[in-house]
């Protein structure tokens, strides 16, 4: 399957990947503050690791 994109750049199926980055961030934040192993934390789903970013968030905007 593929698909052209506006900027005519053309993308062949499968998922677009995650930033890197934005990745990093997330697992450092968490094995910061919650002290899970790597194994732990990248094995959450997307959507769990940046809810939990957002707890921790919640948890540092209250200090």
């Amino acid at each position: 399957m593929s698909e052209s994109v506006s900027s005519g750049v053309s993308l062949s199926g499968g998922i677009v990947g995650y930033p890197s980055e934005l990745l990093d961030e997330e697992v450092a934040c968490i094995a910061y503050h919650f002290h899970w192993s790597l194994a732990d934390i990248i094995s959450l789903e997307h959507r769990d690791r940046r809810r939990w970013v957002g707890e921790i968030g919640k948890i540092k905007a209250d200090d």
